[in-house]
Formats: C-alpha cells, sequence, structure tokens
C-alpha cells in the first residue's frame, strides 16, 4: 500500500519534539516492564535483555528473542498492554478477519496502515484544525474501499483517536458485515428521521471505535446524501469524535460518493493493483478537484 503524501517541515519539527518519548530507550523500559509484571520474564532477564541490547544495538524485543528469554507472543502481549488495545482471536469475535488491524496489528498488512495512518497526522490531522471527516472513495467495486476504510478506522482508534466509521453506501452496505453487527438501523433511518443516535454502536472489542451502519436501503439514497440534513449530521457527529471516516459508493456507479466527499473535510482515493482502470481513476480525481473536495492523494492496494 502506498499513500502520495509530503511533509512539512513543521511537523517534522514537532516530530523530533516527542523524539525522546518514542525513544527505543523509553519503549524497552516500558516494554520490559509490562513483561516482568506478567510473570512473563524475570527482573534478572529483563536486566540482561538490557545490557545485551545496548551492546547489539537491537530493539528490545528483538534482543529478548534472539536470547530465548522471551517470545514473538510475548512482544505483541506488551505492545498491546503498552497502548491499551486487544488482539482478537481467530473463532473468539464476530468481527471479519478482514479487520487485519485488530487481528494481526504487528503483521505486514497492518504496518502498511500504519504508514498510511502516519501520512495522514503528518499531511492532515496534525496540520489542519478543521481536519474531522474523511471520506474514502474509489471508482468501482472490489477495490477495497470498505477494506480500507474498515482497517484505517481500528488503526487510528488503536493509537487513541475516538473514531466513527460511517457507512454511506446506502444501496450496496457492506460494512456491518465486517463488524459482525446488524443494518436493520443506520444513517438512513436517521436522514429519513426515523432514527437517532442510538443507531451508532460502540464496538466493544475495539476500544476508541463506533460505527454507525447505512441502515435499510431507501427509495432514494442520493437525495438522503445531498439534502441539507447530512451536512448538518456530519457536523454533529464530527464535534462528538476525533475523527469520522466515511465509506461510500463507488463513483462509477451512483453520484452518492460526489455528495459525501464533497461534505467531508477531506477524501483519499483507494485503488486495487491489477484491477483499478487508469481513465476511470483520472477521471474521478479530476472530478473531485473541480468540485472543490480536498484530495489528500492515493491509495494502491497491493493485497
Amino acid at each position: 500500500m502506498t499513500a502520495n503524501t509530503q511533509a512539512t517541515a513543521k511537523i517534522m519539527n514537532h516530530a523530533e519534539q516527542s523524539k525522546s518519548l518514542n525513544s527505543p530507550e523509553h519503549s524497552a523500559q516500558i516494554i520490559g516492564s509490562i513483561l516482568v509484571k506478567s510473570g512473563r520474564l524475570t527482573p534478572d532477564g529483563a536486566e540482561r535483555i538490557h545490557h545485551k541490547q545496548r551492546e547489539s544495538n537491537l530493539l528490545f524485543g528483538e534482543t529478548g528473542i534472539s536470547m530465548g528469554l522471551i517470545s514473538n507472543e510475548d512482544v505483541q502481549y506488551a505492545i498491546t498492554k503498552q497502548f491499551e488495545y486487544t488482539v482478537l482471536k481467530k473463532g473468539e469475535s464476530a468481527i471479519s478477519e478482514n479487520v487485519v488491524c485488530a487481528y494481526h496489528p504487528f503483521g505486514r498488512k497492518s504496518e502498511a496502515f500504519r504508514q498510511l495512518r502516519t501520512h495522514l497526522l503528518l499531511r492532515w490531522l496534525e496540520t489542519d484544525p478543521a481536519a474531522k471527516s474523511l471520506s474514502v472513495v474509489s471508482t468501482c467495486r472490489q477495490e477495497g474501499r470498505s477494506y480500507v476504510a474498515a482497517n484505517l478506522a481500528v488503526s487510528f482508534s488503536q493509537l487513541g483517536y475516538r473514531v466513527l466509521l460511517v457507512d454511506t453506501d446506502l444501496r450496496n452496505s457492506s460494512l456491518h458485515k465486517y463488524f459482525g453487527l446488524s443494518n436493520r438501523q443506520g444513517l438512513s433511518s436517521i436522514l429519513a428521521g426515523k432514527g437517532n443516535e442510538n443507531a451508532i454502536i460502540q464496538i466493544p472489542e475495539i476500544r476508541n471505535l463506533s460505527f454507525l451502519p447505512a441502515g435499510p436501503l431507501p427509495p432514494n439514497p442520493q437525495e438522503l446524501l445531498s439534502q441539507t440534513r447530512f451536512s448538518v449530521l456530519l457536523e454533529e457527529l464530527s464535534s462528538h469524535f476525533d475523527l469520522v471516516i466515511l465509506d461510500t459508493p463507488a463513483s462509477r456507479l451512483y453520484s452518492d460518493a460526489a455528495a459525501v466527499s464533497s461534505r467531508s473535510n477531506a477524501s483519499i482515493l483507494v485503488t486495487r493493483e491489477g484491477q483499478s482502470k487508469v481513465g476511470y481513476i483520472r477521471e474521478l480525481q479530476d472530478s473531485m478537484v473541480k468540485t472543490g473536495v480536498n484530495l489528500l492523494g492515493s491509495v494502491l492496494l497491493e493485497f
């Protein structure tokens, strides 16, 4: 996965200021302390790892594993405790395994989402005071739009952001399946005046993450997403969450996606290697720019 992004000198200065808090030494102390307190590592073992780490200049976890004192599972356990989020296990949750950031937060795919998250932080969230809502768009179906929206939402929640994930695909909703939830009430219900904020569901297994399903298929999806009520609702939701991520319909099939992206603070364009058509992508990019959409960049799914 790649993202077209640039970092400013101002952001780099900010990163340098926080460097000491994220230094290997500081992280190693926390990980070692967690493992000792949990009984997974003895105090003597922690001291031996620290001593060896200073000699080898490796990470605490890598050093401990090479010495045979801790396992990769121990390191993952400590990191989840350090950042206070839960790792889901296969067969123990209704959440789909497609939500890789919840099941394999230290895997290759999750690392790609962390890189995308970092790009968004540096280029948008930490530089734009109005940054609250992000729409995820694509040209056609099966390009990974919902997959990216779901995992990006989880990734930000793991960083401590209070995230609301919204399914705005009122015609072909699928995000509720990612989380094993009902779609009987949702965005369409609220916009039609038949529902309220109770349709928002807090995901119990994932700290800081809430979800608003698309809701029942309405007879007038485009009209619902184009009306003032949707803009007002989005503004209200943005006041209660640190970040609102909007999964949109396929743009070439319906104009609903344009209605959503034009009302969000920024957008990212999802493409899939070997499937997305370059002509369609350029056409969508041009259309978004002409309508004033803040297009931050594109994401290329290589898996």
